[in-house]
């Protein structure tokens, strides 16, 4: 009687001891560890010389702790296919629901924001966010997660005609049809943000990380192929000609650099980053800074709270040696998500990799003319992506 309560105490002792953050992850984590340890530094300096930005700095350490933390709890608890599919499936309808909320306010001519009536951006959705483009952001995020989901989980078909057909009604009674239709609303609610870049970096990263998908995919079905492109032909197609994809082309269309003032505030930016090039002006203190550097073309006189560049942003604000360290977690991240896709056998993992691969590069698109990665939201939602692109290369799920 006493052996199996003693084996049983051992195996839940080994499975404890086997709780801890996995070594593979070490590169990005450490890397990203940096970061608030340098914001705290920032933050003390601040303190002494008495900066008025020095509450910002403290704010932005939290939210870089909690970023890290974030990062090392999703590796430590997604160690199962269960566990990630439930979470992915949690993250894919809160998407969902974003999208669909933002459209409905839009269509119904209602205008509610988060429990408040909006005051900007009318007629074009937002969901709970203020910002048009962050809901885009975070719709491009929650879309490669069920784009790599569905992609992990396609049907393969095989046998004569009646196997074919009982395939195909057991797939149109799965799950799988729940999320697809969950991501033509999303793909429904992004258009309707009329987002220029975002739904640029959207169908961009589908189109870059498909073809990586088919280049580099080893066991890839038929099915795999008619995926992709029926989230091409279709989202664009039908579900773009009937809810305003041709408003998007024309805000494109009618780009111009005489309209945007958003270069002007790229160059002040980078001019702010070559006054402090190693440790910058401090994490959160852009709009104590800007103004001292606000060209006279600048005309607008709004308050530039960020530079609609987060690259610009993070070098100004953080300095080149936290800016390496950030674009080195990022970019192992996207390296390890690749190899996922043409190194592991398992379609759960492939998937992943697909997923953090097309979520990452679509950030990395947008961040160029916005400030999704500013946004609390968007930037646990990106590390998320950097964490499953770990799970995807390394991670031995059981």
């Amino acid at each position: 009687m006493l052996l199996p309560a003693a084996k049983a105490g051992r195996s839940r002792t080994a499975a404890t001891a086997t709780n801890t953050i996995p070594a593979y992850s070490y590169p990005v984590l450490l890397h990203l560890c940096l970061v608030p340890l340098l914001i705290l530094m920032q933050w003390f300096w601040h303190v002494i010389s008495g900066s008025s930005a020095h509450y910002d700095l403290y704010l932005e350490a939290l939210q870089s702790i909690g970023l890290c933390s974030f990062f090392a709890l999703t590796l430590l608890l997604l160690n199962t296919r269960d566990r990630i599919k439930t979470t992915i499936w949690v993250v894919v309808l809160a998407g969902g629901f974003q999208a669909l909320y933002g459209s409905l306010m839009v269509m119904s001519g209602l205008e509610y924001g988060f429990f408040s009536k909006k005051w900007a951006y009318l007629s074009k959705a937002t969901g709970t966010f203020v910002n048009r483009n962050n809901l885009a952001g975070y719709l491009e995020m929650t879309l490669a997660l069920g784009i790599g989901f569905l992609l992990a989980s396609s049907t393969h078909y095989s046998g004569n005609w009646q196997q074919r057909m009982r395939q195909f009604i057991e797939m149109l009674l799965s799950p799988k049809v729940i999320m697809r239709l969950t991501l033509a609303i999303m793909v429904i609610g992004l258009v309707m943000t009329r987002s220029r870049m975002g739904n640029t970096a959207f169908f961009a990263s589908l189109m870059l990380t498909g073809g990586l998908a088919l280049l580099l995919m080893r066991n890839k079905s038929q099915s795999t192929t008619i995926l992709l492109a029926s989230l091409l032909i279709i989202d664009i197609a039908i579900v773009g000609t009937f809810f305003g994809v041709e408003k998007v082309a024309e805000r494109l269309q009618g780009s111009s650099i005489e309209k945007e003032s958003r270069d002007e505030v790229s160059r002040d930016t980078f001019n702010m980053w070559l006054e402090n090039p190693l440790l910058g002006t401090g994490a959160g203190s852009y709009k104590y800074a800007y103004p001292s550097h606000k060209s006279d073309d600048v005309t607008s006189t709004l308050l530039y709270d960020y530079a609609h560049n987060d690259y610009l942003e993070f070098l100004a604000e953080l300095g080149i040696f936290l800016y390496l360290a950030l674009a080195a977690a990022v970019l192992i991240s996207l390296f390890w998500a690749i190899q996922a896709m043409r190194l592991r056998r398992n379609s759960l993992q492939q998937g992943l990799g697909f997923a953090a691969c097309m979520g990452i590069i679509a950030i990395l698109i947008h961040s160029s003319v916005d400030f999704n990665l500013q946004i609390p939201a968007n930037a646990f939602m990106f590390v998320f992506l950097l964490a499953i692109a770990c799970i995807a290369r390394w991670s031995k799920l059981r």
